[in-house]
């Protein structure tokens, strides 16, 4: 493995040099999902040259694709592993020990440790998962939701899941029966009732108290809810993103294209914790991360995902729930 990871780094930087945009390879490393290498651009160098290369890398090392993203003072060049062992969320419960309440597992990070987001944290109360079809969104919403029911009890966490994809009853269901404060929406007039009554609990909660239970409402494929329920759903939506998180009511949206025009630009703009899988584009990817450059036009799909608060980005592989 690593003879071959030297071969690849000279193969890296012959094409840079070619290219006129000489770099310097000063690490790699083994990720669960991929390999990195980690570049230090000479003098004159500047980075959208490196980035507009990656084609050109590609070829010279023999894949379809690599991923170019920043990392602190470097540029790390990507690539996925030719063979990747699932992850799966029961192995990680079964190795995390005791966590705050209130933390969601989501998988393993680029450095092979248990990535985890606390729904009470400023810098979470909400999640937006946002990928293509096969980017794995639907199996890392179902791993968030599975890891908290796992470590809390009924009364201490419900579910509200609003469903518009009319799948019929499965093992996921019924893992999170207990935790259901209602029936699954599934038809338009079903959602539209579950997300007033969330507001109705919201508005009446004190807000002095720990909020008991936590509410999680989890909108399967939001920009489809937004489109059908018009105007009213997404108000609705940015009411509970705006305020939720102080009386101890969460959201956790998934989609494939969260524009301005599908969601809204004030909902959007309150889920803090944006979780990107696989986009169709570099657009799309802004989009999605709020941020340019992430590089999620480039990940893999199946569970290769990054997460973004703030400016801080994490490239981790998703886990199964299973």
């Amino acid at each position: 493995m690593y003879t071959k990871m030297n071969h690849t780094a000279d193969r890296i930087e012959a094409v840079l040099r070619e290219r006129r945009a000489p770099a310097t390879v000063v690490s790699g490393k083994v990720m669960p999902g991929f390999v990195e290498w980690l570049l230090r651009p000479l003098p004159g160098t500047k980075v959208n040259q490196v980035k507009a290369l990656q084609a050109d890398i590609a070829l010279a090392i023999g894949i379809n694709n690599v991923r170019i993203a920043q990392s602190g003072t470097h540029l790390a060049i990507q690539i996925a592993r030719e063979s990747r062992e699932p992850v799966r969320l029961s192995s990680l419960l079964e190795q995390l020990g005791d966590v705050p309440r209130y933390t969601a597992v989501l998988g393993l990070s680029e450095d092979g440790a248990p990535l985890l987001a606390r729904l009470s944290s400023p810098d979470v109360g909400h999640l937006l998962i946002a990928g293509t079809t096969g980017s794995g969104k639907t199996s890392l919403a179902r791993s968030i939701l599975l890891s908290l029911c796992d470590r809390h009890r009924p009364r201490e966490l419900g579910l509200i899941v609003l469903d518009p994809k009319q799948r019929e009853r499965d093992d996921f269901a019924k893992s999170i029966e207990k935790h259901l404060l209602m029936p699954i929406a599934r038809t338009r007039e079903e959602v539209i009732g579950a997300v007033n009554k969330v507001i109705d609990a919201m508005e009446k909660r004190p807000t002095d108290v720990e909020p008991s239970p936590r509410i999680v409402v989890y909108a399967d494929e939001l920009a489809d809810l937004c489109q059908t329920g018009g105007e009213a759903m997404i108000e609705a939506f940015t009411r509970i993103a705006q305020r939720g998180r102080e009386p101890g009511i969460h959201l956790l949206a998934c989609t494939q294209k969260p524009s301005s025009k599908a969601i809204g630009s004030l909902l959007k703009a309150n889920l803090p914790l944006r979780l990107v899988g696989r986009m169709m584009s570099a657009e799309d990817a802004r989009m999605a991360a709020g941020v340019s450059g992430c590089g999620a036009e480039k990940l893999n799909g199946c569970g290769d995902f990054i997460a973004i608060t703030g400016t801080k980005t994490i490239r981790f592989q998703a886990a199964l729930p299973i």
